[in-house]
């Protein structure tokens, strides 16, 4: 009898630690972008040769669209949040920015090109640092966004809650572009949200396209509001 209770013991004993030990991994483990990884498998990463047939041109007028929708001058808030030394912490950052898109060679019809993003410190401290990129859309409407660093990023124009809108929004006077980049490759685990606005680097306030051309404006992406990121520190983290 002695013996079976200890044996009842020792099972109870193992029981509680092995529960304990869950709890803690899960709570270490934790991460509120744990999706991220998703777009780190079946061929979410930059690809060249959509990037080149972009810039040869295309006959597809939604894309088309959206690749000129894309184009132009847009300034806004950035939050990044990025893995931690330790692979498993966040660090998470907010800042301003100002997105430039050109598209490849000018041509109206193509669906890729190039690219300058400005970022500025948010602090106080008057940071700054200029960055080049190049992006395309792919043929799922998909936008890729690729930094000289390496650092690449996708935007998912299927995903509600983690896809992205781009263009006419109901209330605003100016295109909006707002969602969430997700790193791929070199950048995995990386997730930025962004939250522009058109703009004319002029000083001069862009009108919309449906107030331009007194037609349905576009617009792209299933992303139906805005997210924020918790615990974001206002600093530049330097890409």
């Amino acid at each position: 009898m002695k013996k079976f209770n200890r044996i009842w013991m020792w099972m109870a004993i193992a029981a509680a630690s092995f529960s304990f030990t869950s709890c803690d991994d899960d709570d270490y483990w934790y991460d509120d972008y744990y999706w991220y990884d998703d777009y780190n498998h079946g061929g979410w990463g930059w690809n060249q040769g959509d990037w080149n047939n972009g810039s040869n041109g295309s006959q597809d007028d939604d894309l088309l669209l959206e690749a000129q929708t894309l184009t132009g001058d847009w300034r806004g808030s950035v939050m990044l949040s990025e893995l931690a030394e330790d692979g498993q912490s966040r660090n998470n950052y907010s800042f301003i920015a100002e997105m430039t898109f050109y598209q490849a060679g000018d041509k109206v019809n193509s669906l890729s090109g190039n690219g300058v993003e400005v970022d500025y410190a948010d602090d106080g401290s008057y940071e700054s640092q200029t960055l080049k990129f190049t992006w395309y859309i792919d043929k799922n409407g998909d936008i890729y966004i690729r930094y000289n660093s390496g650092a690449t990023y996708v935007m998912d124009a299927g995903a509600k809650q983690y896809g992205f809108h781009l263009g006419q929004e109901d209330g605003k006077i100016v295109d909006t572009f707002y969602g969430y980049m997700i790193g791929t490759g070199a950048a995995k685990g990386d997730v930025m949200q962004i939250d522009l606005e058109r703009y004319d680097p002029s000083g001069a306030r862009k009108k919309t396209r449906s107030a331009a051309t007194d037609s349905v404006a576009p617009s792209f992406g299933k992303a139906t509001g805005r997210a924020f990121m918790p615990h974001a520190i206002k600093k530049l983290p330097r890409r």
